[in-house]
């Protein structure tokens, strides 16, 4: 009897046994589940040392509250910097007595604009080509009458562009006038631009930030009072700029025989400089 006691429960104590053991696995369960949730088990990246790019991508989450704006500036500015860009364009029965050909009326075109005052450095060659020239020729052929268009080479013509830049604008018109003389129908205006140096546009711009930034501030601003919010610190900024320099298309036009030719003037306009910058604010309340 002794041994059968051994396996037996008295009074309803296995009940009770029960209740509790199941009690402490829940409250064990919970408390695992915490100490999971409070843990930082991210990796430990160190991006101070190792290869200058690392194979990490680390991205934080913006704040929810932020007001973005942009703010544009804008001025017209006198150009400082004319530039003509001249065709020399000659064609022949063989390439190189077309090269030869373009060469001559080249180094004629170069000697005029010399003798207005320009230096070697303001004349710059952007391109030149040698190209075959073909012409379509229609045939039919008997008895099937069998028609078409057939490419006839006829010769070579060789293309050479030069840029002129000129710092005096007044010249623009006598530039124009000499490349006019320069060979037998054989010069050509592609196109004429006034602009700014590089030192002149930085300037501008530099100026025209401050003002941009002045307005998108001042955009934010008033935001934020509509909305009833406090504007705190930038959170980015970002610029950008441009300007559009004034072109002049040529159009080629005859002129009656024994007429003197007019004098070309131009007329250099303004350049229009604008500058936009784009901020994000932080706002609390």
């Amino acid at each position: 009897m002794a041994k059968e006691d051994e396996g037996m429960c008295f009074s309803g104590d296995c009940g009770k046994y029960a209740v509790v053991a199941a009690l402490l696995i829940a409250i064990g369960m919970m408390g695992g589940g915490y100490l999971l949730a409070q843990g930082d088990y991210s990796p430990d990246v160190n991006v101070s040392s190792g290869p200058t790019y690392p194979n990490v991508y680390v991205s934080s989450t913006p704040p929810d509250h932020v007001i973005s704006v942009s703010g544009t500036a804008s001025k017209k500015v006198a150009p400082d910097l004319l530039n003509i860009q001249i065709r020399v364009q000659t064609e022949s029965a063989n390439a190189r007595t077309s090269q030869e050909d373009n060469a001559a009326v080249s180094a004629d075109l170069r000697s005029k604009l010399k003798a207005l005052g320009l230096n070697e450095s303001s004349i710059q060659t952007v391109a030149y080509s040698v190209n075959p020239v073909y012409d379509s020729v229609y045939s039919c052929e008997k008895p099937l009458n069998d028609c078409h268009y057939d490419s006839v080479l006829i010769g070579y013509r060789t293309t050479q562009s030069l840029n002129v830049e000129l710092t005096m604008l007044d010249k623009g018109g006598d530039v124009i006038d000499a490349a006019s003389t320069a060979g037998t129908n054989q010069t050509f205006i592609d196109s004429v631009q006034f602009t700014l140096k590089d030192e002149t546009r930085r300037a501008v711009q530099k100026a025209l930030l401050k003002e941009a930034s002045g307005e998108a501030k001042s955009k934010a601003e008033s935001i934020a009072q509509g909305v009833g919010v406090s504007l705190g610190k930038v959170l980015s900024a970002s610029e950008s700029a441009s300007y559009y320099p004034a072109y002049y298309r040529t159009m080629a036009y005859d002129m009656a025989a024994g007429a003197p030719a007019p004098k070309t003037e131009l007329s250099a306009g303004q350049v229009d400089v604008t500058t936009t910058v784009s901020a994000s604010f932080e706002v609390s309340g």
